[in-house]
């Protein structure tokens, strides 16, 4: 089963996102290294991309079924 990128943060109650595990995200054009134990709030954003909003549409694709 291939992983998802949400696998590798956990949301926190406040809406800002933990990378629990080191990845790098593929976002367009980009690559982005994420270390483990950083915290992402809505507005927070790293190489110009929001990395909680990334996260965000990522699970609202996956509960639409795309």
């Amino acid at each position: 089963m291939q992983k998802r990128i949400t696998d590798s943060f956990v949301r926190g109650l406040d809406g800002r996102w933990t990378c629990v595990e080191a990845v790098t995200l593929k976002y367009p054009a980009k690559l982005i290294q994420v270390r483990a134990g950083t915290t992402w709030g809505p507005e927070d954003s790293l190489m110009g991309v929001k990395i909680a909003k990334l996260l965000e549409a990522s699970i609202d694709t996956r509960r639409a079924g795309l």
